[in-house]
């Protein structure tokens, strides 16, 4: 049976391995079934990752809730995340602050019978401003606070430090977070 001497050059030792020409190595002796089930698992974990990163990445931002922000409002529960649907009625200057600079609105926030207007603060130092105009219909979603004006919504964009939920403003069907 004829065969050939080769020399390991991947190892230190110069290994010698001696091969049989006259045989077929395409499946020796199973490896190869072994290598494609561990191919095969690692083509499926990773789709299982990517699927499931896509999915995160891509879910619709959540749906408006008035009604509760109102009742929130009214019972005065500060910390809440709510996403608010409605028109800007006024558009404030930027103000600077210790956190950056924000820009500054109010939205008309409507349920049933009540409305209320809503001051929104959305730190364009950390994410992209939105061009809003008075009458723009907008969605915004943050945190709820109280000032001694009133009730607003801030945390409207991502938080580098990773402390609170991401925020959004959502105006002529683009999302600025």
């Amino acid at each position: 049976m004829p065969s050939i001497t080769i020399v390991d050059r991947r190892t230190n030792d110069n290994s010698e391995l001696a091969v049989d020409c006259n045989r077929s190595y395409s499946n020796p002796s199973g490896l190869s079934d072994l290598h494609h089930r561990q191919r095969r698992q690692c083509l499926l974990t990773l789709a299982l990752i990517l699927s499931a990163t896509l999915v995160a990445c891509s879910t619709a931002p959540p749906p408006a809730d008035n009604s509760r922000v109102l009742t929130d409002i009214a019972a005065h529960r500060a910390g809440s995340e709510e996403v608010v649907e409605g028109t800007v009625v006024r558009v404030l200057p930027n103000s600077n602050g210790p956190s950056g600079l924000h820009e500054r609105f109010i939205v008309d926030v409507r349920a049933s019978d009540s409305d209320l207007p809503l001051y929104v603060t959305d730190n364009i130092s950390v994410g992209q401003a939105p061009p809003l105009r008075v009458g723009n219909r907008v969605v915004v979603k943050g945190e709820l606070a109280f000032n001694e004006l009133g009730p607003l919504l801030h945390y409207t964009h991502r938080d580098p430090r990773m402390r609170h939920a991401p925020g959004f403003v959502e105006v002529g069907g683009h999302l600025y977070e």
